[in-house]
């Protein structure tokens, strides 16, 4: 019985590694436990209005996927360090968090774009600095606070190659941005990936594998009769 258990466990894990480490290969990721945060009323407006204005996207638990995502990377690590806020970068909303769950967010993209991806859980007082705006909310606008668990994520990207072709490092990257429930440090995906072959095992080994050994017993003691 230990051993049937032991080989029930390979057979779960060994596809969950497989499948993970070669997702993993071109993905850069951010995990992040969801807080509430209190803040000033006219704070949480500026900030929406702000993300309204740019069209920002919106990612909600327990999973969403945006796909085909373009930003141009930054031409090398100098140049990111010297930039706080440009256009070579995109902002996303995380909505509906809940306090106290951790997720993930992450970006997948083609190995034929070398680059590093730079990915940033903020806040709305941490959004607000980068926008460079927070010193006129603060005294301008409603004293009244408000607590809210939505956070933005700031994605950005470095070219990490080296080309023979002018302005390949200009060229925009393409990719996918993820936003994930996590349980118990797992993807939800990858869980219901071994649910799915648990059922099969289970399936197969107490309903399959007993009616064809039953069978081939029956054919082979028939086969001993004839004999």
């Amino acid at each position: 019985m230990e051993s049937w258990l032991k080989n029930i466990l390979i057979v779960l894990l060994l596809p969950y590694c497989l499948f993970y480490n070669s997702i993993s290969a071109n993905t850069e990721k951010e995990v992040f436990t969801s807080k509430t945060e209190i803040i000033l009323e006219s704070l949480f407006h500026e900030v929406n209005n702000w993300s309204t204005q740019e069209g920002l996207l919106t990612l909600k638990p327990p999973y969403t996927i945006q796909r085909y995502e373009r930003v141009i990377p930054y031409k090398n690590s100098e140049e990111f360090k010297s930039t706080e806020q440009s256009e070579k970068e995109k902002w996303y909303i995380l909505d509906e968090l809940e306090e106290g769950k951790t997720y993930e967010t992450r970006v997948s993209y083609a190995s034929t774009s070398p680059t590093i991806f730079v990915l940033n859980i903020m806040d709305f007082k941490e959004a607000m600095k980068i926008l460079k705006k927070n010193n006129a909310t603060d005294e301008q606008g409603s004293n009244l606070k408000l607590s809210t668990t939505k956070k933005f994520l700031r994605a950005r990207a470095i070219y990490d190659g080296v080309s023979i072709h002018r302005g390949r490092d200009s060229r925009p990257v393409i990719y996918n941005v993820v936003l994930e429930t996590l349980v118990y440090g797992v993807p939800g995906v990858a869980i219901n990936l071994i649910l799915v072959l648990a059922i099969i095992i289970v399936v197969t080994n107490f309903i399959f594998v007993p009616k064809i050994y039953k069978a081939l017993r029956n054919v082979i003691e028939e086969k001993d009769k004839k004999e």
